[in-house]
């Protein structure tokens, strides 16, 4: 791995037990993404995409091979450890959301730092700048039910970087969007 890269993949596999039977899902995955690079895995549905993303995430654990983010192999890391990296390390953007419906944008942005020790104060003015950062201020006190879907995406985005990750994971973060609002979408990430 060279001082540059983020992330290094090397010979990952992931095979799952359905049935009785060996379902291999990614065979001998190897990447390498230098730091601050911008990269998109594209390929059919069930191609193995998002197991990949959630193995480097440290949601999954491959099979075999090895993941190093930022000098740390995952792997070697204890649930307690790999939970602490993450909410250091990764952003995570769901195809989904994720957002909890009784919650404000304000208040989901905030959830990431609760992990964190920090005043209630300091928890909201990152989470409100995180949420001038997409354009989203003067919805902050908003539910989900009450935003469009790009506005919930964005949202979604700005609990991704409240934390400042060192490597943000999004998994389809414009596959629900039209194509304005995926252009934004795309522009925010970038």
């Amino acid at each position: 791995m060279s001082d540059n890269d983020i992330l290094q993949v090397c010979d990952v596999a992931k095979v799952y037990q359905r049935g009785g039977h060996n379902v291999r899902v990614l065979n001998s995955v190897s990447l390498d993404v230098p730091r601050g690079d911008f990269v998109a895995l594209m390929g059919p549905s069930g191609s193995g995409k998002t197991t990949l993303l959630n193995i480097i995430g440290g949601l999954d654990s491959p099979t075999s091979g090895s993941v190093i983010v930022d000098g740390t192999n995952i792997a070697e890391l204890s649930d307690r450890g790999l939970a602490e990296w993450r909410s250091s390390n990764i952003g995570f953007v769901f195809q989904q959301y994720n957002l909890i419906p009784v919650l404000s944008a304000l208040e989901n942005v905030e959830i990431p730092l609760l992990l964190f020790r920090m005043k209630k104060a300091e928890r909201r003015r990152r989470a409100l700048a995180a949420l001038d950062l997409v354009g989203l201020t003067e919805r902050a006190h908003h539910l989900p039910r009450q935003m469009s879907g790009g506005e919930e995406q964005r949202t979604s985005i700005a609990r991704a970087l409240v934390t400042d990750p060192k490597l943000i994971i999004a998994d389809e973060p414009t596959g629900n969007l039209d194509a304005a609002a995926a252009a934004n979408v795309l522009d925010l990430l970038e």
